[in-house]
């Protein structure tokens, strides 16, 4: 080997043995670097996946980390144990001494309104033995936690924007924000607090048993809700309820309408979430937000209430005096106007009028022109429960004889003159048909078999049309149309087939043929109008995903649980043109019930001509049976129809109601 040889070899095993050290350290710090992100993915992992109590950490003053975590953070969220929906651990950074290690966290926490809180925070590594240990501090949860704040917890309130107003015909505000004044009881300032409630309770008629028990519940500091009163009512009583001791009054501002009986169950109202609308909304809704809890207001309860935001503050406990740390917010957008058609003079007409029922009743007005529903009324005991309005399924009786005189003009060569018998029993299929009060007109003119509401007239004139041109009839009229009023409603049905029986009690709205007041009043309003234009009621609504309201059967158990069509905006539904001929003679003959037959009582109402129907729709199985009481006609360019639950006679209780409608509205 040559001396060059040997050199070149010396030189490249110093070179290697040199390499081969920095490899060795290289490979140690590789190895260090290595421990301390596992060490911080398995943190992260921990906190996202809410198991921190799992980890060992460094040993600190603080016995319980992962408790401690969580204490600061249980304001965040609604689940039992907070936690980020994502941590990202950056590249560690050991310092000088080899004893500790830096590690840049990434963290993002879900807040209401699917907002996003994101931020960067540290994690410190502590070296014990051969493993590197998360160490705890307020400020690894948020940097910001800090010398004052180092005690602090994080809370996360909902903010709202102005929630939408509800804007009627001619663009009248409906439902706005207006002040409320919520009564409430302390127990810690009452004397005596079984008196206090009794003296609350007879003053705003509240159960007074159900509030003692409620208060006694409570924590003593705790503002116990007796009732939330407009402003107007609260002036009224609160000379009387403030000097009681252990009352208290707290003010706000809730969507309402102009009174507390403004189309009730139609517009609905607005409250606290309840568990159901917050599970229901996938996150939308929170625990403790106010929302809309029935009718219009739940429906549109998204558009309605905008987009909420969310503000994080850190407070110190102790410090309550101390305004929070503000630590992140996104603002809410405010929430868009919902358009109807309900005009306020003829809303308030109907529910005057209804006010006055002394049974439960149901009322509807629709402009003629459009089918834009006016007014939604419902009244009688209780009578704001339930929007049997929109929703009832009833028998229409001899309202129904609108549509299957229609029928008769156009299918079956009827004629107002045309003699047809009236007796007061008529036999069909076993089954016998009797009149009101087994009237008897003998064989007159049909117009007036029409006018004094003559049941054999019509079951005898069965046969000149069939149960199909029956069915299409009503349909052109609005029977069984779809819906497009933007809200849950019926618009009833009538059977296609049916035997000799059901053909007959058909003809007088019986058997199977059902319908809503909305049902008939579109009838009549296409009488009227010569044209079916399906009834509107929300012009520019997008229902929320998750927001129709539940409908259920009224206490009296006469309308049907299931609506068959729910909330639409979008369907178009043509107008329907009637035969021109057969609706001039339907005017006319619903123009004689009041001139001269079961709705006289009409005559001289103000406002113009009133042109109708009555009915008396049997229901049930008692003998003899109960019956809803009807009447349905048109006014000028208003048609309306009204239902008197077991009210016996049209003629005596369900034209009294529609008499003071008409002249309210003339005032």
């Amino acid at each position: 080997m040559s001396r060059r040889v040997l050199i070149s070899v010396l030189v490249a095993v110093l070179v290697l043995a040199g390499a081969g050290g920095a490899a060795l350290y290289l490979l140690r710090g590789s190895d260090q670097s290595g421990a301390q992100t596992t060490a911080a993915t398995a943190f992260a992992r921990a906190w996202t996946g809410g198991n921190l109590a799992t980890l060992a950490f460094a040993p600190s003053e603080t016995k319980d980390p992962a408790g401690a975590v969580q204490k600061i953070t249980a304001g965040l969220t609604s689940e039992k144990t907070d936690k980020p929906a994502e941590v990202t651990a950056g590249e560690p950074t050991e310092s000088e001494s080899g004893e500790t290690a830096s590690v840049p966290l990434k963290v993002s926490w879900p807040l209401t309104g699917d907002q996003q809180w994101q931020y960067d925070t540290t994690l410190t590594l502590v070296k014990q033995d051969d493993a590197w240990l998360p160490e705890y501090s307020p400020a690894l949860v948020h940097p910001q936690l800090t010398g004052a704040l180092a005690t602090a917890t994080l809370e996360a309130s909902t903010l709202t924007g102005r929630r939408g107003q509800i804007i009627g015909a001619g663009e009248k505000v409906l439902v706005e924000d207006r002040e409320v004044v919520m009564v409430g009881l302390q127990k810690s300032r009452a004397d005596n607090l079984e008196q206090t409630v009794n003296q609350v309770a007879g003053i705003v008629d509240v159960d007074g048993a159900a509030l003692l028990k409620r208060a006694k519940a409570a924590g003593d500091d705790v503002f116990v809700e007796v009732i939330t009163l407009r402003r107007a009512a609260y002036d009224k009583v609160k000379d009387q309820l403030q000097p009681i001791p252990g009352t208290v009054f707290q003010t706000k501002n809730l969507s309402l309408p102009p009174t507390s009986d403004f189309a009730r169950p139609l517009f609905g109202t607005v409250g606290t979430a309840t568990a159901d609308i917050v599970k229901e909304s996938g996150g939308r809704v929170q625990a403790g937000d106010e929302t809309g809890l029935s009718g219009l207001q739940r429906t549109y309860d998204e558009q309605l209430s905008g987009t909420p935001g969310v503000a994080v503050t850190a407070a110190v406990p102790d410090q309550k005096e101390t305004e929070p740390t503000e630590l992140y917010r996104a603002d809410p957008t405010d929430g868009e106007n919902l358009e109807v058609t309900i005009d306020q003079e003829v809303q308030n007409a109907a529910d005057k009028a209804l006010g006055s029922a002394k049974k439960l009743a149901g009322l509807v007005a629709i402009d003629t022109a459009t089918g834009n529903i006016l007014a939604v009324a419902n009244g009688g005991p209780n009578g704001n429960s339930y929007n049997r309005a929109l929703l009832g399924q009833y028998p229409p009786g001899s309202t129904f004889k609108v549509a299957s005189t229609f029928g008769l003009l156009e299918f079956g060569g009827m004629t107002a003159n045309k003699t047809v018998a009236c007796p007061a029993t008529l036999a069909v299929g076993g089954k016998t048909f009797k009149n009101a009060e087994d009237e008897v007109l003998g064989r007159v003119k049909f117009a007036d078999d029409f006018a004094h509401s003559c049941n054999t007239a019509f079951v005898g004139s069965a046969r000149l049309i069939s149960q199909d041109e029956l069915a299409e009839a009503a349909r052109s009229l609005g029977y069984g149309q779809p819906n497009a009023t933007g809200v849950t409603a019926y618009l009833g049905q009538v059977p296609t087939e049916g035997d000799a029986v059901e053909h007959a009690a058909s003809m007088i709205g019986q058997s199977k043929v059902l319908a809503s007041p909305l049902t008939v009043a579109s009838a009549s309003a296409a009488v009227a109008e010569g044209t079916w234009h399906a009834p509107r009621l929300v012009l520019n609504g997008r229902p929320s995903s998750t927001g129709e309201e539940p409908t259920s059967e009224d206490e009296g158990g006469q309308a049907s649980a299931e609506p068959t069509a729910s909330a639409e905006t979008s369907a178009e539904v043509e107008p329907v043109k009637l035969d021109a001929a057969a609706a001039k003679t339907l005017r006319s003959l619903m123009r004689g019930v009041v001139t001269n037959g079961t709705a006289t009582a009409l005559k001289g109402v103000p406002g113009g001509p009133v042109s109708g129907k009555t009915g008396t729709a049997e229901y049930g199985s008692d003998v003899p049976p109960r019956t809803h009481a009807w009447f349905t006609g048109f006014q000028g360019d208003i048609a309306f129809a009204v239902v008197v639950e077991d009210g016996g006679f049209g003629a005596e209780t369900a034209v009294p109601l529609v008499k003071k409608f008409l002249a309210d509205l003339a005032s």
